[in-house]
């Protein structure tokens, strides 16, 4: 490969060497330095291929050995240049064509991140461009070690990170730290209390004494087991209560909406704005609009990408559909599916970690204003922890040495 590159640069010639001894033209090349390639043997004959510098060189002295040198086929560059010295636009354009390779090799044309999970590719595309590494970057004034250094510092999020480029292409490796599970402390003595009010269904204690019997009524803040332990000789010790306690419990919630509403909705009126795309920088070429102050876009990159390599320019189409506003009028059916839908994602977020039992809905259209009252009967765990002595009302004499008096 190089050396084809080489003999394009310098140029070739092909020449055929006749006479009554040929052999004497191999003995002149060889002795004179002269590389040959292509050498083929056809009759009193033979043909072979030499660089145009040498083949001025060596013609005079193969005339001297009796040997006729006739040139079949040139090629290369300078060959090139000269078949097109009268033109010098096409010159002036080559020329230019393989300045504009080599200035655009200075600049990052690609980015691409891997390896990320909890932070979102357009957040770590911001943080890289305040580093100064973005589509468009003068790559000799980036440091890459630092660049990951300093970006693994600004974010605690991101374990490990490094920058490779391979020509204009920017590869972000990335492996985020593992975040350490919570931990529990079991060691703090503490209460395990109810969080609402209900009856209890089942009480699963793991550490600390019951006080509440399964099927009584309880109430917000009401202690369900004690981290006070009570051994068989009356000694009083504490302990980190733990405890699952399941309970009914009744939720309420109410959901409005007016009987008029307004609504967007797209109409046929529609547009697109194109913008060429070039090393981060954008030239609108297509600008149009649509006569509404309600709009809608949808934006599409399309970028090339010959043998996978994306290519620093490409076309942005934004495609905006205008939208109009429409006034519509509820009725009693349509307002209670639409309520009907908001207990729903009620349900799916607000209870999510409760068993719903039974649910009641109650609708009421007062004033132009739909309400939907909706009752639910749940099962789940109201317990949470206090830590034992944070209630004024906790007595922790039993548990304190008592102080020995000196008398002076």
């Amino acid at each position: 490969m190089l050396l084809d590159l080489l003999r394009m640069l310098r140029g070739w010639v092909e020449f055929s060497v006749s006479g009554k001894y040929p052999e004497r033209f191999i003995n002149i090349t060889s002795r004179h330095r002269v590389r040959l390639w292509k050498v083929r043997r056809s009759d009193d004959r033979f043909t072979a291929c030499m660089y145009r510098s040498d083949y001025r060189r060596i013609r005079p002295l193969a005339r001297g050995a009796g040997v006729r040198l006739k040139v079949m086929q040139k090629g290369g560059l300078p060959t090139l240049l000269y078949r097109y010295r009268e033109r010098v636009g096409i010159l002036i354009g080559a020329c230019a064509f393989v300045l504009s390779i080599f200035v655009m090799s200075l600049f990052i044309w690609s980015v691409d991140i891997t390896g990320l999970e909890t932070v979102s590719r357009s957040e770590m595309n911001g943080v890289l461009r305040d580093h100064g590494l973005y589509i468009g970057a003068f790559k000799p004034s980036l440091d890459y070690q630092r660049l990951a250094r300093d970006v693994m510092i600004e974010r605690h999020e991101i374990g490990w990170m490094a920058v490779n480029v391979t020509g204009s292409y920017a590869s972000v490796e990335i492996k985020e730290e593992a975040v350490p599970p919570e931990v529990d402390d079991v060691y703090s003595p503490c209460n395990v209390k109810a969080r609402s009010d209900g009856v209890i269904v089942r009480i699963e204690a793991a550490e600390g004494e019951t006080v509440v019997m399964e099927g009584s009524g309880v109430i917000e803040g009401q202690l369900i087991v004690s981290g006070i332990r009570t051994d068989e000789r009356g000694t009083h010790r504490l302990v980190h209560a733990d405890a699952r306690v399941m309970a009914r419990t009744v939720r309420q919630a109410s959901f409005s909406m007016t009987g008029q509403m307004k609504l967007l909705r797209p109409n046929a009126e529609e547009a697109e704005r194109r913008e060429l795309e070039f090393l981060g920088l954008r030239l609108p070429y297509q600008v149009n609009a649509v006569n509404s102050p309600n709009a809608v876009s949808n934006t599409t990159t399309e970028v090339p990408a010959p043998l996978g390599i994306n290519l620093p320019i490409g076309v942005v189409t934004d495609h905006v559909s205008a939208l109009s506003e429409e006034e519509i009028i509820l009725d009693d059916n349509s307002a209670e599916e639409l309520l009907d839908h908001e207990a729903q994602l009620y349900e799916t977020f607000a209870l999510l970690n409760c068993v719903i039992e039974s649910r009641e809905y109650h609708m009421e259209h007062i004033g132009g204003v739909y309400t939907l009252y909706a009752t639910y009967t749940c099962v789940e765990d109201i317990a949470y922890t206090e830590p034992i002595g944070t209630d004024e009302n906790t007595d922790l004499t039993p548990y304190v040495a008592p102080t020995e008096n000196h008398h002076l």
